[in-house]
């Protein structure tokens, strides 16, 4: 086949149209990429909207790496709100569903105040969901379970740590009916951002 001959063939043809759609693809891809883009600033400031209902300051504080994995988890941010002196913890927690493997990650803001050996926890002021890996019956966690958290703040001050048990009595119990695994995780991800506080921010003041 000549080279005039193999431009007027169908397979060519077909092979020109295949190259307009690829190239048509990219470029609204790229346009959807800059109308629909978020940048971490903006998602940042969704979620202080989210959490304190109004327009908030936030300072990115780095994180101490030696502090970040627990037991119970990992913290993946912090950030200082300078309008309340509390601290905004993004953490993820472990124990879901299923078999401990799945987890789900919360953004907590730590309430507290200085003293005269540092900063002193004094509880929990909001907990709101972000994210989750593998938990099919995480809409069981509602609002009432999140609100769960900022209840106990005498206990949480003294040191306490969330379980999820649907069998305990423990004051500082918090589950959620037909959810248990995806309760640990949640309360997990509460107890990283405490023990974080506790040993990396607070100086060892309770």
């Amino acid at each position: 086949m000549t080279v005039k001959a193999f431009f007027r063939s169908n397979a060519f043809k077909s092979l020109a149209v295949l190259i307009a759609i690829v190239l048509a693809a990219g470029a609204l891809l790229a346009i959807c990429n800059d109308v629909f883009y978020i940048s971490d600033e903006e998602r940042l400031n969704r979620t202080l909207s989210k959490i304190y209902g109004e327009s908030v300051s936030a300072q990115p504080v780095e994180l101490a790496e030696e502090h970040a994995q627990s037991n119970y988890g990992t913290v993946n941010s912090i950030y200082y709100i300078t309008d309340d002196g509390n601290y905004l913890l993004n953490t993820t927690g472990v124990g879901g569903f299923r078999d401990g493997a799945g987890t789900v990650t919360l953004w907590t803001v730590i309430a507290c105040e200085e003293s005269t050996d540092g900063l002193r926890l004094t509880g929990i002021r909001k907990v709101v969901y972000e994210s989750n890996e593998g938990q099919t019956y995480i809409g069981s966690l509602t609002d009432a379970f999140y609100n769960g958290f900022t209840q106990k703040n005498e206990l949480v001050a003294a040191g306490g740590y969330f379980i999820a048990d649907k069998n305990s009595s423990d004051a500082l119990n918090n589950v959620a009916v037909g959810a248990s695994q995806s309760s640990t995780a949640a309360c997990n991800a509460v107890n990283a951002a405490l023990s974080y506080f506790r040993s990396a921010l607070s100086g060892g003041v309770q």
